[in-house]
């Protein structure tokens, strides 16, 4: 069992309910996070690029209202719950009745120490089942194989999808690279807990990185074997990607990745710099990735898994629009947004369709403010613009710019090819990318 924290006289109030700024390519736009803060310090960790842990008022912890999520699906909470319901479909329930998921723990685990202090996830729980609302949940937490928890979930498992968030299954290695979090093996044994009482839960590989998730000492076919760890364990999917490097960082975070370099053998910043691209994410070159990426896609098919890309390069290998690999026959999960380029990337590959911004854009993205979406810390006018503009409008902007690592020429890195339209307007039509190392990438070792 978790150790317990203290508890503190009280706790400030969060605004972990939010639409996700992954929105052009995520197929389950709202997120949750009950805390403001985790207990884990993954030397990687991607949302200290999103959110600064250093800023002021981060320093103490938040908890979300449990309120504020009842009004929302109660069908209360004024403008901004109708628009989380909006974005969550409630009123475009699939023929089972079921809205679209709602995505736990994007910043934040929802299962570490904290959770183990506060017992928030238990009275979540509760909300789901009674306003029958499905949840995916993504950790690296082992707090849900405690006889409290399983018996909470077994009351309606069917409405909980646990995605494990693990890179490589060498426990040893993960004691310094996930600091904090509980050793692979031990999420596998609650991935296996969980699987047992109907709960569908599936891997989420991710970041991959050379020389963690591809071999090490103790695990010379890491990728292989955490595959075949998460099927034994019951895991019904897979969603992968291959870490990106952060362009800007305060000096504390370097020291992480400086030892994450150390640790895994190979020179992050310096790779990353050679054949990364443009961007705050720094993602390499497709045909540095391309051997790992169709390696795990082809092991896990032939293991039945469902296959999720979630990372952008490379998009063209997943089974599902939506990237934590649930199918869009789903009776429960699958009531996800077409709307988003995961999505359209795959219809345009299966039918030849050319993608318009329209099929792209969901309905609820021209009336959120890009604000409540992306932390943008920077001068008067981009503060102003975030504040006026709407999701859509970014989203607009990005489409024909072509020069922007966020348009999706750049994005998907030429796996589109641009469409003039009758209109004036642009399309975008799957193409696909050519593999040129099939065989040898420097520094993978599969």
């Amino acid at each position: 069992m978790p150790k317990k924290l203290s508890k503190p006289n009280c706790l400030r109030r969060y605004g972990g309910v939010r639409f996700t700024s992954d929105g052009f390519d995520c197929a389950l736009p709202v997120t949750i996070d009950s805390h403001s803060l985790c207990a884990y310090g993954c030397l990687y960790c991607f949302s200290d690029n999103v959110v600064s842990k250093a800023v002021a008022h981060l320093r103490s912890l938040g908890q979300t209202s449990l309120g504020q999520i009842e009004r929302i699906f109660a069908g209360e909470g004024g403008k901004q719950g109708a628009l989380f319901r909006k974005g969550l479909k409630y009123d475009k329930r699939n023929a089972e009745g079921y809205p679209c998921p709602v995505q736990l723990g994007a910043l934040n685990d929802p299962c570490d120490v904290i959770e183990a202090r506060e017992g928030w996830l238990l009275k979540y729980i509760d909300l789901a089942i009674k306003y029958n609302q499905p949840t995916r949940i993504s950790t690296k937490g082992t707090i849900l194989k405690e006889k409290i928890y399983l018996d909470k979930l077994s009351q309606a498992p069917h409405l909980f999808w646990v995605a494990f968030s693990i890179i490589s299954p060498d426990d040893e290695l993960m004691r310094k690279v996930d600091r904090g979090a509980p050793v692979p093996t031990e999420r596998l044994e609650t991935m296996k807990a969980l699987s047992q009482i109907g709960v569908k839960t599936s891997l989420r590989f991710r970041p991959i990185f050379p020389g963690i998730s591809d071999s090490t000492s103790k695990e010379p076919h890491a990728w292989k074997v955490l595959i075949d760890k998460a099927v034994a364990a019951g895991a019904i999917a897979i969603s992968y990607e291959v870490g990106f490097y952060p362009r800007s960082l305060p000096p504390t975070f370097r020291k992480r990745w400086d030892d994450l370099s150390f640790l895994s053998g190979v020179p992050l910043k310096a790779l990353y710099a050679e054949i990364g691209g443009r961007g705050v994410c720094q993602r390499v070159s497709y045909t540095w990735t391309e051997q790992i990426m169709h390696a795990v896609k082809e092991h896990a098919m032939a293991n039945g898994l469902q296959v999720g890309v979630s990372d952008p390069v490379w998009k063209e290998l997943t089974e599902s629009g939506c990237c934590c690999g649930i199918l869009p026959n789903d009776p429960v999960f699958g009531n996800w947004q077409r709307e988003n380029m995961t999505n359209q990337l795959l219809e345009s590959k299966r039918t030849g369709k050319v993608i318009t911004f329209e099929d792209s854009c969901p309905p609820w993205a021209y009336d959120v403010p890009l604000q409540s979406m992306i932390n943008l810390q920077a001068g008067p006018l981009i503060v102003y613009k975030s504040r006026h503009d709407k999701w859509a409008d970014r989203l607009e902007c990005n489409w024909y710019n072509l020069k922007s690592p966020r348009s999706p020429l750049g994005y998907f890195q030429g796996a589109l090819e641009l469409v003039k339209l009758s209109d004036g307007a642009l399309g975008y039509k799957f193409k696909g990318l050519e593999r040129r190392h099939p065989t040898r990438t420097p520094y993978w070792n599969l």
